[in-house]
C-alpha cells in the first residue's frame, strides 16, 4: 500500500512540475510559432510578380482535364422518359 501512495506522490508532483515548465514555456512556444509562421507567408508573398493562387489554378484546370477523361471512359449515355 506505501508504494502506491509513493507512486501517486510522483505522479501528483511530475504533473505539478510539467504544469510550471509549461507554464514557463508556452508564452516563448507560441512566439517562436508566430514569427514562424510570419516568415513562412513573408516568403511566399515576397516575389510581388508571383500570384499566390497559381498553384491552386493550375492544379483545378489539371482535375477538370482529368475529370473530362474519365467522363469519356465511362460509356454511353441512356436518356429515359417518364411514362404517366
Amino acid at each position: 500500500m506505501q508504494d502506491f501512495f509513493i507512486t501517486l506522490l510522483y505522479i501528483i508532483i511530475g504533473f505539478w512540475i510539467l504544469r510550471l515548465i509549461l507554464k514557463w514555456a508556452f508564452p516563448y512556444l507560441l512566439k517562436y510559432f508566430i514569427k514562424y509562421m510570419g516568415k513562412k507567408a513573408q516568403k511566399r508573398y515576397e516575389n510581388p510578380n508571383q500570384n499566390p493562387f497559381d498553384k491552386q489554378h493550375q492544379s483545378s484546370k489539371r482535375s477538370k482535364t482529368s475529370s473530362k477523361q474519365d467522363k469519356e471512359k465511362v460509356g454511353e449515355y441512356i436518356d429515359f422518359e417518364e411514362i404517366d
